[in-house]
């Protein structure tokens, strides 16, 4: 569940990027909507950084390693 709304979150982002530059293209500084975008942008971020966080500290997303760890 964690996993898809920190997906979730992510694509958000990543929307939220390509519609501030396309308002950026189109408006041509004569409007907030830019502003609105990366504030939005910044704001999802920063939920996406706390999901990871408490993510990380809960257990239900641990890191992986590809390769083994010598243990000596």
């Amino acid at each position: 569940m964690l996993k898809s709304i920190i997906l979730l979150l992510f694509a958000a982002i990543v929307i939220s990027l390509f519609s501030g530059l396309w308002f950026l293209l189109q408006d041509q500084s004569r409007s907030q909507r830019t502003v609105n975008s990366l504030i939005i942008r910044v704001s999802l971020a920063s939920v996406l950084l706390l999901l990871l966080i408490y993510g990380f500290y809960s257990g239900e997303i641990s890191l992986r390693s590809p390769f083994p760890v010598p243990t000596s």
